[in-house]
């Protein structure tokens, strides 16, 4: 004869499912990311004939940074100043994650994690 399994008492039942799908969605997220991109209209981007990637810097010569800005807590602002000889800046990409938003809101705004993607302007005479 076969033992058959007792029921559970009512109101004991285990549930690892929300604390799996928690898990899921919070692995799923963290790398989500957002990004802020400004471009000049009347500047032309500095070439680079390797660069085959599809999108928004086909054919432009893209430097990234990426890096951990830190900060005191009453500085409202925060200054980076990018190396571009001659012309300027073309393009400026400021790109970071959920979890870097996570890292600013656990220190209070003292440190970010960004990735900034930035194209030099091509200057006039080359």
């Amino acid at each position: 004869m076969q033992a058959t399994p007792s029921p559970q008492p009512m109101g004991e039942k285990t549930r690892p499912w929300p604390a799996f799908v928690a898990a899921f969605c919070l692995l799923l997220f963290l790398p989500s990311c957002y990004s802020v991109r400004v471009t000049s209209q009347h500047a032309v981007p500095e070439p680079d004939p390797e660069n085959f990637v599809n999108g928004f810097y086909r054919q432009m010569r893209v430097h990234t940074l990426d890096t951990v800005i830190t900060q005191k807590i009453l500085d409202s602002e925060f200054t980076l100043n990018l190396p571009c000889p001659g012309a300027g800046l073309y393009s400026v990409e400021y790109r970071t994650t959920l979890g870097g938003v996570l890292l600013n809101a656990v220190t209070f705004g003292r440190r970010k994690t960004v990735r900034i993607k930035y194209v030099c302007s091509k200057e006039e005479n080359r």
